[in-house]
């Protein structure tokens, strides 16, 4: 991870989430909206500063100021077609049974300006891709002529500009190669490329370390003893990153003990744009993350109106945003894609930043807490022309196995304990639909 970058973009709302210096912010009773949450965040979170990248590191980043082509794209006319490069007056009259007759005075290759120009009554012999001799303006294709030695029978006529690839057919000189605010994908970059363009001004991907709290906790690979657990939570935060087009870095995991946690943290804000952490944020003798940040003033914990993933904490540590998330795996997933991904997304500089959400018809029961808005996992595919969904398993928040089988989120509203089935409900989705 490298150094420093700003922000280039400075929100109206970045009080939203700021803490007076004196003392942090704990909620107690009452509990947020979603909506309020991610507003505050989104308010809070900025734009990173635009930097240079090489094509190579550009793809999937946002661009920052719109490319304009400095030569035409094709730079020269070319043909698209094996044949002869002639002078379309000279042709007009060729048919099978009367040819026209021309000389060939030359050859024009692809890579290499052409070896001579066309005069009335004489041809050039062109490969595709080859520039267009000076002289010419149409090509007649290799099967609809003949050659014999110096000279080529012409067995049909073409128009001017026929198999004619025109300088600035693409776009012109002057012209926008890739507007400001376009993600740059495979033919983005190859239209930069073929204009000359080895690097371009994108916002970048943040750099996000990930943190796992917990005393219970052991790393993947090495054994478990009886109590202890395996962190999950940084790799599913990991690939949500990755997906997300974040740049992940892991930070490993912490013990429940808050000067490790501090150590951790302020020993990385330079090098990272955005903190996550698991564990730590409820209430109780071991929420580290609380205990390491409550009285530094920077951080806001708060109850969120929605399950799983109720505890949350948001604030920031030296500047650098810092998203505080329960511990429970289900928890971390719902979390990070309600907050934490939209948030990123606005950091890159992109437009699109939520999930796309459709309505589908749920196929059973599906029941939640009245006073949350229910996030249920479920698999979405279309039958007969219409969207329906069906649960993936119980909505306890400790079981990922449901998340790998679901492909959407459904959203119970707050005031509704149940979605019966047959009713039709939103949908957020996380994954490619499945058509039956």
């Amino acid at each position: 991870m490298d150094g420093p970058r700003g922000g280039a973009e400075t929100s109206q709302m970045d009080d939203a989430v700021q803490v007076p210096e004196s003392h942090g912010h704990e909620h107690g009773g009452e509990m947020r909206s979603v909506d309020d949450v991610r507003a505050s965040i989104l308010g809070s979170v900025q734009t990173l500063a635009p930097i240079e990248l090489h094509l190579q590191e550009a793809f999937g980043c946002v661009l920052a100021k719109d490319v304009v082509a400095e030569l035409d794209i094709p730079p020269f006319s070319s043909t698209g077609m094996d044949g002869f490069a002639v002078r379309a007056s000279d042709v007009a009259a060729a048919t099978v049974d009367d040819p026209v007759t021309l000389r060939i005075v030359g050859r024009a290759l692809v890579g290499r300006p052409p070896d001579a120009t066309v005069g009335g009554g004489e041809a050039v012999r062109i490969a595709t891709g080859a520039p267009v001799p000076g002289g010419a303006d149409t090509i007649v294709p290799i099967e609809h002529a003949v050659a014999e030695g110096e000279m080529v029978h012409v067995l049909k006529p073409f128009g001017p500009g026929a198999f004619v690839r025109p300088a600035g057919q693409d776009v012109r000189a002057g012209g926008v190669l890739v507007p400001a605010g376009r993600r740059l994908s495979g033919p983005e970059l190859g239209l930069l490329a073929s204009s000359g363009h080895a690097s371009v001004l994108v916002y970048p991907r943040p750099r996000v370390v990930v943190l796992s709290t917990g005393d219970e906790l052991v790393e993947p690979g090495r054994p478990a003893p009886f109590g202890m657990v395996r962190d999950a939570n940084s790799y599913t935060l990991i690939g949500g990153l990755r997906e997300a087009g974040a740049v992940p870095y892991l930070g490993g995991i912490i013990r429940d003990d808050v000067d490790e946690l501090k150590e951790a943290v302020l020993g990385l804000t330079v090098r990272a744009d955005t903190f996550i952490s698991s564990g730590g944020v409820s209430v109780g003798e071991r929420d580290v993350v609380k205990k390491a940040f409550f009285r530094r003033g920077d951080m806001d914990f708060y109850r969120v109106a929605m399950q799983p993933g109720m505890p949350q904490g948001f604030g920031r540590i030296d500047g650098v945003p810092y998203f505080g998330l329960p511990g429970n795996p289900v928890s971390v997933f719902v979390s990070f894609e309600v907050f934490i991904r939209p948030a990123l997304l606005k950091m890159m500089g992109r437009r699109d930043i939520f999930r796309p959400e459709i309505m589908a018809v749920v196929e059973t029961d599906i029941t939640g807490p009245r006073d949350k808005l229910q996030f249920a996992r479920v698999r979405v595919w279309r039958e007969r022309g219409e969207w329906r969904a069906a649960s993936t398993g119980p909505p306890a928040s400790n079981l990922l196995a449901t998340v790998t089988k679901a492909n959407g989120l459904a959203m119970i509203p707050v005031g509704s304990e149940t979605a019966p089935a047959g009713s039709r409900i939103k949908v957020m989705l996380f994954r490619a639909l499945e058509e039956e």
